[in-house]
């Protein structure tokens, strides 16, 4: 037994008092401010004290939350209420310990220091889900992949405190691997494991830190990153049974409430794709290092909505340009690191980006700039190899020109009529089309390219071979193709077979050879449903091989994505930025690679 000293303000003058608690219970109920409030309550009526809550910040290692339970075990959920925020655990394993019973009830209500933390948890909680679960008999923090909380044995119901994003720190991975880390830990292994980094606590309330991946056994009590460090990024990757067209999965951390998409590019110039993961709440630039994932670092700590890779300085190497609601950034590449280069741009009286995009405006090969800024509408910033300069009323763009009087979320650049200059199409209204001219852009009105152009991506492919681009919109219920032919659009989607199915609530698309075989396919980010797959059989004709791949036995919940061979082995990946929930790569399957087996050329 310890004593634990709490200090109260109270009237003019301050008064403590001393509790006396196991080491466990101290550690875990008391070093957050987190004692049962009403504990807190009675002892400071009794010290005529008034008690003020707050958390205290003590950092955890992992081996020393695995150490301190008594009880540690794996719970699948069975049953949620979403009125009464209730969640109905059943014990799948005791991994340390013995914990009584087969059923867990917890018991969320509307708990926390913030309403972001009881929201968070019940966004996450559906039936089928994996956390773990630490228990001291009395006191317990529940790991639910990249974040934690905790709660008090109070009856049949287990009921929630607060959330603990603190221990992130400790670890800031999936439940389900998490599984496999306390099993070696408890064997005497040392492990790797993902953890958010000390610092701004902010980031880590709004889950938006930095990842870095720190050495962890039970002979590693006390929390010392510096001694622990073993490389920035995420998860590594596990194998996968029951997706045909893939061999092993890793986690992202999620970019926040609102995510937007995948950007990719060959950062560092070593013949691999490198791609950045961007939403509201941060930007993740990752490369493959090995068999794991490693983080780039970035000169920008907030999210994005937009995000490009061009090399606009023409020194061969890719540069960064991000959409945010400050204004956008220039992020130029350095080769061993990232500088922020907005000041080059042309300054603007107001920011509200909502979206950005390269394109070459005028045919000179180098990469202009064209943007989204709320009610100045369209901004065009002109690369004259020596800066930037504000071109945009001379490109009939601008509040009065083309697309003033819109506000839309994304932006495609295709040069659809072949004439050496950049077009766009603005994901705004029911879709606008300009092409590029010597006098500037020129809004086509072609009653046959609309759509419901809200939180979707389209993409630009040349999908039936015949040397010409289409474009694929994705939609709620029915996606969409159009074609140009003969400077006339058409909706072929009726041709282009299984496409022209429901296929669920789409909102992004990858077109690209996933099969190797020499036609151009569709990949589908959907919401709320799975994500589909469609090959393409020849002339633009496309087969539902969604089933195929194995696409359908999870729901990922997408909002963008990205194909992309991120280790060279030949196969295509799937890179996909998931909304509400953890992202997703998955490495695409060779057939001579052995299953378990990290393809890692």
């Amino acid at each position: 037994m310890t004593n634990h000293e709490f200090v109260h303000r109270g009237g003019n003058h301050w008064r403590s008092f001393v509790i006396r608690t196991s080491s466990f219970f101290r550690h875990w109920v008391l070093r957050h401010s987190s004692f049962p409030v009403w504990c807190l309550i009675l002892l400071g009526f009794l010290c005529g004290t008034k008690i003020a809550l707050a958390y205290i910040e003590q950092a955890y290692s992992l081996g020393r939350v695995v150490q301190e339970a008594t009880s540690i075990s794996v719970l699948r959920v069975e049953k949620v209420d979403k009125e009464k925020n209730l969640i109905l655990f059943r014990k799948v394993q005791d991994l340390k310990g013995t914990l009584p019973g087969e059923i867990v009830k917890h018991n969320i209500a509307r708990a926390g220091f913030h309403e972001r933390e009881w929201k968070a948890i019940m966004e996450w909680a559906e039936a089928g889900k994996t956390a773990v679960f630490f228990n001291n008999g009395g006191a317990s923090e529940t790991c639910i992949g990249n974040y934690w909380y905790q709660a008090y044995a109070g009856g049949e119901w287990w009921n929630m405190s607060h959330g603990e994003p603190y221990l992130l720190r400790s670890y800031a991975g999936s439940a389900d691997k998490l599984i496999d880390i306390v099993q070696s830990m408890l064997a005497g292994q040392e492990v790797v494991v993902p953890c958010f980094v000390d610092g701004d606590k902010m980031t880590l309330q709004l889950r938006t830190a930095k990842i870095q991946r720190l050495k962890a056994s039970l002979k590693l009590q006390d929390y010392n990153p510096q001694r622990d460090f073993a490389g920035w990024g995420g998860d590594d990757f596990r194998s996968i049974a029951g997706m045909p067209g893939f061999t092993h999965v890793a986690g992202i951390t999620s970019v926040g409430p609102e995510a937007q998409g995948v950007a990719v590019a060959d950062v560092d110039g070593n013949g691999k794709p490198d791609f950045c993961f961007y939403g509201s709440g941060r930007v993740t630039l990752l490369k493959m290092d090995g068999p794991a994932l490693s983080e780039l670092p970035l000169p920008h700590t907030g999210g994005a909505r937009a995000a490009d890779w061009a090399d606009f300085n023409a020194d061969g190497k890719p540069d960064l340009l991000l959409a945010t609601s400050t204004g956008p950034k220039l992020l130029t590449n350095q080769g061993a690191a990232f500088k922020d280069d907005s000041p080059l741009l042309p300054k603007e009286s107001y920011y509200n980006v909502t979206a950005a995009a390269w394109l070459d405006y005028d045919g000179d090969k180098r990469p202009d700039i064209l943007l989204a800024n709320g009610f100045l509408g369209l901004r065009l910033y002109r690369n004259t190899g020596a800066g930037f300069e504000d071109t945009t009323i001379a490109a009939k763009l601008g509040p009065d020109g083309v697309g003033g009087r819109h506000k839309g979320d994304h932006l495609a650049i295709a040069d659809w009529n072949g004439d050496g200059r950049s077009d766009f199409l603005y994901s705004a209204g029911t879709g606008l089309f300009a092409f590029s001219t010597a006098q500037g852009f020129v809004e086509t009105k072609d009653p046959a390219v609309q759509f419901q152009a809200g939180k979707v991506r389209p993409v630009f492919a040349d999908l039936d071979g015949d040397g010409q681009l289409d474009l694929f919109v994705p939609q709620s219920g029915t996606a969409k193709i159009f074609a140009y032919r003969a400077g006339r659009f058409a909706d072929i989607t009726a041709q282009c077979g299984a496409v022209a199915q429901p296929m669920g609530n789409a909102v992004s698309a990858a077109a690209v050879d996933f099969n190797k075989d020499g036609r151009v396919d569709l990949v589908v980010g959907c919401l709320k449903g799975s994500n589909r797959y469609f090959r393409n059989s020849g002339q633009g004709k496309f087969i539902d091989a969604t089933d195929e791949v194995g696409l359908s036995q999870q729901i990922y919940n997408t909002r963008g994505l990205a194909v992309a061979d991120i280790n060279a082995d030949g196969a295509s990946d799937l890179l996909l930025n998931n909304e509400g929930q953890e992202s997703t790569v998955l490495l695409g399957r060779l057939a001579a690679t052995a299953v378990g087996q990290v393809s890692q050329k």
